[in-house]
């Protein structure tokens, strides 16, 4: 009898974890946001990670996002990253290096969002980007390191999110 219970206490906490990530992933804010999957070969130095936005909905400010998944094979504290942003003629509109920081470099202790040794990342490369209605964009994000490979980073993508002003977009 206290097995069955146990079993149902079971069968109720997998029913409640789907139904709160179904929840939550309908709450999905508004913008674009993708993510390249790397697998467990890493990220080459030379693989850009390139993405076509053919056309921008509405006239405004926007964030720009990387967005980095690495896990514990990740052998340094941080990670330099190249982006650009160009228009469909291929006009530069903002390039720029970053570093991301993935663990604190006193204590080690991860950074980010993690679930097992699994840690997600967010960094604004460039905000109030003014983009123009049904323009097409150009996204491209390389790793700067000086490894060839960097192991441990498993998937790198962008989110561009509409700049809240006075509750409005």
């Amino acid at each position: 009898m206290e097995m069955e219970v146990q079993k149902l206490n079971n069968k109720a906490w997998i029913v409640l974890f789907f139904i709160s990530v179904f929840h939550f992933s309908c709450q999905i804010e508004p913008g674009f946001e993708e993510n390249t999957s790397l697998g467990s070969g890493g990220w080459p130095e030379k693989q850009k990670i390139v993405y076509d936005i053919s056309q921008i909905p509405e006239t405004g400010e926007y964030d720009f996002q990387v967005l980095i998944r690495q896990d514990n094979n990740y052998p340094f504290y941080n990670c330099f990253l190249l982006t650009e942003i160009t228009d469909q003629k291929g006009k530069i509109l903002k390039k720029g290096l970053a570093e991301a920081f993935f663990y604190d470099q006193k204590t080690g202790k991860p950074k980010g969002q993690g679930l097992g040794d699994l840690f997600s990342h967010q960094y604004i490369i460039f905000d109030h980007l003014y983009l123009k209605k049904g323009s097409r964009i150009n996204i491209k994000i390389r790793q700067f390191m000086r490894r060839d490979t960097l192991q441990g980073i498993v998937s790198v993508g962008y989110a561009l999110k509409p700049v809240v002003k006075n509750g409005k977009n």
